[in-house]
């Protein structure tokens, strides 16, 4: 997982599909999203370390749209200078140990969030040269991808709403194409289907989240920006 998401903060009517089938829920939400994202410049790819804002619903209000800064800041950091570094090191989450790190145990118990993307970029090497690829579904939908989510305030007055993206081994596609070298163990965000989202935000069970992380949802994701010379993947 590279720490780059692309998404667009205008597709407010695909977005409330996305969380709801009902006719006065989507209205609702995508006014809610059109006043959330007003101002704001759609991005193509955002840097994780810049802590750009995401779109998250979280699970004590699954259907209100919010927007947390990327890198999860813990609710028990208290000083702006311990916020900023821990930040850095929370952009994601490991699925695997996200119920034992002091940073993210809390969260995952009990401040689990949606967060929502058009799709995530991820690296194929060539000869040692780095070439971003993009994931997204094949049918161009809204990606949802589990998070975790957390709020502090700091001795200096400052309030940080933060969340981190939930990661877990690579699979499939993302798999196939992730070869960066200096990694022995490719990883991929946690990406959710409807069934799967409804448990990730209510569940209340260690157990049922731990399965959530350990047998993944099949998804069918299409990758682009791929070079024709890549060997083994285009003959």
């Amino acid at each position: 997982m590279c720490f780059t998401v692309k998404y667009i903060t205008q597709k407010q009517l695909k977005y409330a599909k996305r969380r709801s089938d009902s006719p006065d829920e989507i209205s609702r939400i995508e006014s809610e999203l059109k006043d959330l994202t007003l101002g704001m410049e759609p991005q193509e790819a955002a840097s994780g370390f810049a802590h750009p804002p995401l779109l998250v619903f979280r699970n004590i209000t699954p259907l209100q749209p919010e927007l947390f800064n990327w890198g999860l800041v813990p609710y028990w950091v208290k000083d702006r200078k311990t916020a900023v570094q821990i930040q850095n090191l929370t952009l994601n989450a490991r699925g695997e140990s996200i119920f034992e790190k002091p940073s993210f145990k809390k969260a995952a118990a009990q401040q689990r969030c949606l967060i929502i993307v058009d799709g995530f970029y991820d690296y194929h090497y060539i000869n040692n040269k780095p070439y971003p690829c993009l994931f997204q579904h094949t049918d161009q939908s809204p990606m949802v991808l589990a998070g975790l989510w957390d709020h502090c305030q700091t001795n200096e007055g400052s309030t940080w709403n933060t969340a981190t993206i939930v990661t877990t081994k690579a699979n499939g596609l993302v798999k196939e194409i992730q070869n960066n070298p200096k990694k022995t163990e490719q990883r991929s965000p946690l990406i959710l289907n409807k069934a799967s989202e409804a448990l990730w935000l209510a569940s209340t069970s260690q157990h049922t989240i731990e399965n959530l992380i350990n047998n993944k949802v099949n998804t069918e994701l299409i990758a682009s920006g791929i070079p024709k010379q890549s060997p083994g993947l285009w003959g």
